[in-house]
């Protein structure tokens, strides 16, 4: 005996998530980093949000509008209105905004260890992260549910 799990649910899970690592993706810093000159008694550090860096805000605001276009999605699920051919756009869309996030931050990293500069994820990143991956997830349950992959 197999059990399925009511795909309304699985829409309802997945439009908080989006919502919620949208938001804090777009009101939080999403990485750090500090360096220090002991010898000149030099400090600097700095965030980065999607606001204020012009190499990295491009794959940030492209994340956040994936996660946007999440929830359109899931909020079409939870009303069925939803289209088949529009519902494996979600599952896309969830997996390009974690993409775009783990490149952006897979940059940033490398940059930090080559200036040899302190650095470190903050809350933008795990939420925008975790948010996706459970829309992700969510949204592939939800299309598995309903239908086969066409």
């Amino acid at each position: 005996m197999s059990t399925t799990i009511n795909t309304n649910s699985l829409y309802v899970g997945s439009l908080i998530t989006s919502i919620i690592g949208a938001a804090i993706l777009l009101i939080g810093d999403f990485s750090g980093w500090y360096w220090q000159n002991y010898y000149l008694g030099i400090e600097e550090e700095g965030w980065i949000n999607p606001f204020n860096h012009i190499l990295m805000s491009p794959f940030l605001l492209v994340a956040i509008g994936l996660l946007a276009f999440c929830a359109y999605i899931s909020y079409l699920g939870v009303t069925d209105n939803l289209s088949d051919n529009f519902a494996n756009l979600g599952v896309f869309a969830a997996l390009g905004a974690v993409g775009s996030q783990l490149v952006a931050f897979s940059g940033f990293a490398l940059v930090n260890i080559i200036e040899d500069n302190a650095w470190w994820p903050d809350i933008g990143f795990w939420g925008g992260v975790i948010g996706g991956a459970l829309t992700l997830g969510l949204l592939y349950m939800a299309r598995q549910q309903t239908t086969t992959w066409k």
